[in-house]
């Protein structure tokens, strides 16, 4: 594959994976698309390496060697991860087979980029393959993963999600003038509670469609303390127990979200306002996500997955690039959702 086709392949495969994720990053500087666009198609291939229950211990164990392989030296074939995944990867949508079927598009094109470019994006991507190859040990064949408190929860969360939202404040320093930025240091502590807090709002939003799907993510020792038994986490008898579960991790996002406004927030005027406008909407989203949860009520354990309305997210989008240059408009619009 020349590399037209791989730049051709990475574009035309992104929305199909995520729709959203796509129309932030191309209101991005052109400079940062093709990076965060490479950075998420390689989280979203180690994910499914995670998340793909049909793959035996020893089919996952080659998959995450050999991405770590492809990932950290550039001299490795990316041949070898395409035929692995040829071979085990049949249980997932067409999309996802096919990113992870012509996976070394992404590579070659990683191999491409600015050398700061991929110094910003290569250690966070392993620390997240490795993060979860330490919690898929966990996993046997007949027994899902089980998180223990709220701290292995936040723990998981920073590997699939955290580590996300350092790569993207390591690129988006790179690409703005150090002396417009006030606060490095809080820039990217604050990072990690945006990744956190996002994760924690697909998990709650989540909870009764990963139930069905045989996973929970809830915490053993919440649900003891709230006298909530995970094996028959939707019985009429247990409403009340999971919703007090439910209500104490959505307070936990709260937090979470909080201190990643205040990241938003922190982002220079005008020079960082594309950067303010990629975190905003999903900030609000998540915001707009969190208040539905909450809203449901006692039936939550009836419900499908809480889901903002179509009509919603055009509005935040087109509110979004109204406020997004000041930070008294910006943190009205948040207010407004959350």
């Amino acid at each position: 594959m020349h590399a037209f086709d791989d730049q051709a392949f990475v574009k035309e495969i992104l929305p199909h994976v995520s729709r959203t994720f796509t129309l932030s990053i191309e209101g991005l500087p052109l400079n940062l698309q093709e990076a965060v666009r490479v950075a998420y198609l390689l989280c979203r291939i180690v994910d499914t390496i995670e998340d793909t229950p049909s793959f035996s211990w020893d089919q996952r164990i080659a998959l995450y060697d050999c991405f770590d392989q492809t990932l950290t030296d550039d001299g490795y074939t990316t041949h070898h991860l395409e035929e692995l995944f040829k071979r085990y990867l049949d249980n997932a949508s067409d999309w996802e087979k096919n990113l992870c079927h012509q996976s070394g598009a992404v590579f070659r094109i990683f191999r491409t980029l600015p050398f700061a470019q991929r110094q910003a994006i290569r250690p966070s991507v392993f620390e997240m393959s490795r993060g979860m190859r330490k919690y898929s040990e966990r996993v046997t064949q007949d027994k899902a993963l089980q998180l223990v408190d709220l701290e292995d929860l936040e723990q998981y969360c920073y590997y699939v999600a955290g580590t996300v939202g350092n790569l993207l404040t390591q690129l988006f320093l790179d690409s703005l003038d150090p002396v417009k930025i006030e606060d490095q240091a809080s820039l990217k502590s604050h990072a990690v509670n945006f990744g956190l807090g996002l994760q924690l709002v697909n998990i709650v939003k989540d909870v009764v469609e990963d139930y069905k799907r045989g996973i929970c993510f809830l915490p053993l020792k919440l649900a003891e303390e709230n006298h909530l038994n995970l094996a028959g986490l939707l019985s009429e008898e247990q409403r009340t127990a999971l919703r007090r579960v439910v209500k104490h991790l959505c307070q936990r996002a709260r937090t979470h979200l909080d201190l990643a406004e205040a990241y938003t927030l922190q982002w220079p005027v005008p020079e960082g306002n594309a950067i303010r406008l990629f975190c905003t909407v999903p900030l609000a989203l998540a915001f707009a996500t969190l208040k539905e949860v909450e809203n449901i009520g006692h039936d939550f354990h009836q419900q499908h997955a809480p889901k903002v309305s179509r009509a919603t997210v055009v509005k935040i989008m087109m509110e979004a690039n109204h406020d997004v240059g000041g930070n008294e408009s910006l943190a009205a619009l948040f207010h407004r959702y959350a």
